[in-house]
């Protein structure tokens, strides 16, 4: 039996791994933890049988202790804010943490986890990208799993193989929900638009990203320092079918890639069953029928991408400060504050103005993304005057 704590359980991976482990007789979840949503956090529990949760909303925690008894669960235990979240994070009961708390709050409970000997499935990737250079030691010592599709791709396509022998790895994109519009359509889409991608079921903010092409560049740098690869042995191709996750290319010239349905649950069972593979999705499995295409990103349409490059061979906090004012720029979309082609100009405008400083502590992260997410901000209230 494996012990799971799920971080972000609430969240788009974290609801996708409660239906992975409920199908999964060889998982046990230890602890659950969420932001503030504690109705769907008791639902969870009651349904896994779950001894522990947290909730970073310490109102939030309130309610659910308030409330635990009327759903059958007096015996259950409700860690209250940052610290109760951080507190699972290294739960000294967990076998293996599944973080998938996006955006920066989850860089802390990310270190945590890692710093007290954690095996890791790691889901939030701008965790990772903002912390990468403080998390590369801990890839070094193999206590992360990838979660994202075309990450857990590459690390399954990895497996007995000689990292040495790597020539470059290509990561796959589906092209995001305007992948064939015109610079001029792209000037008025909405966010409703925005968020009905055509193949993968996610959260808000990636649907978002996905469409600018800007979770792309987060993968970027997120796979240099899961892999260890320079950025020009990163490549990005459009797959509009989403079938092929990503391929890894050898010195030889030969390629192997990791083929499977668009369904992130496949990469949610396989990290938290790892090494072995266990049939949890099984509606997923099926014959592959049809054309699979391929064809190089539009950067003049979708200028995101780059960005990911840029900021990660500026190196240290640079691709901290680039997640954080995206973070930003997304929220005020989504608020309908700005057009979904003002989000690259704003990145870009921080990132020109930023000049990188070592990544040698939390606090030294935390600093420079309040500064990025000020930065945004500012530009995002010019824009609105105008």
């Amino acid at each position: 039996m494996k012990n799971v704590v799920i971080l972000g359980s609430t969240g788009s991976v974290g609801v996708q791994a409660v239906e992975v482990v409920k199908r999964s007789p060889g998982l046990r979840v230890v602890g659950l933890a969420a932001g503030s949503n504690w109705q769907r956090v008791l639902e969870q529990a009651k349904l896994l049988d779950v001894p522990k949760i947290a909730l970073w909303d310490a109102q939030a925690a309130q309610d659910a202790d308030r409330n635990k008894a009327y759903m059958g669960l007096e015996y259950l235990e409700v860690l209250p804010g940052q610290a109760g979240v951080e507190a699972l994070a290294c739960d000294p009961g967990a076998d293996l943490v599944l973080h998938a708390v996006p955006g920066f709050r989850g860089v802390r409970l990310l270190l945590k986890s890692l710093e007290n000997g954690k095996r890791l499935a790691l889901a939030g990737k701008e965790a990772l990208v903002s912390a990468g250079e403080l998390v590369r030691p801990f890839v070094e010592k193999h206590l992360i799993l990838p979660v994202d599709s075309e990450h857990s791709a590459i690390f399954q396509c990895l497996q007995g193989e000689d990292p040495e022998a790597v020539d470059y790895i290509t990561l796959t994109a589906s092209g995001g929900a305007f992948r064939d519009l015109s610079r001029h359509e792209l000037s008025q889409v909405t966010p409703t638009q925005a968020l009905n991608h055509p193949t993968w079921r996610m959260g808000r903010k990636i649907t978002v990203d996905s469409a600018t092409l800007f979770n792309k560049a987060l993968e970027v740098m997120e796979a240099h320092y899961l892999f260890g690869l320079p950025y020009d042995k990163i490549q990005v191709v459009i797959h509009r079918e989403s079938i092929v996750h990503s391929m890894v290319t050898f010195r030889d010239g030969s390629t192997k890639a990791q083929l499977a349905p668009p369904d992130m649950r496949l990469p949610i069972a396989y990290a938290l069953h790892f090494p072995e593979r266990k049939p949890s999705v099984p509606e997923s499995i099926g014959p592959f029928m049809g054309t699979l295409t391929f064809e190089p990103p539009d950067l003049e349409r979708f200028p995101c991408l780059s960005l990911g490059y840029e900021a990660g061979r500026l190196g240290g906090t640079a691709p901290c400060v680039l997640s954080a004012a995206d973070e930003i720029a997304v929220e005020a979309f989504l608020a309908g504050e700005i057009k979904f082609t003002d989000i690259y100009p704003i990145l870009k405008a921080v990132l020109d103005s930023y000049r990188p400083k070592p990544a040698d502590s939390v606090e030294m992260l935390e600093q420079e993304a309040r500064w990025a997410a000020s930065q945004a901000r500012e530009l995002i209230n010019t824009l609105t005057r105008r």
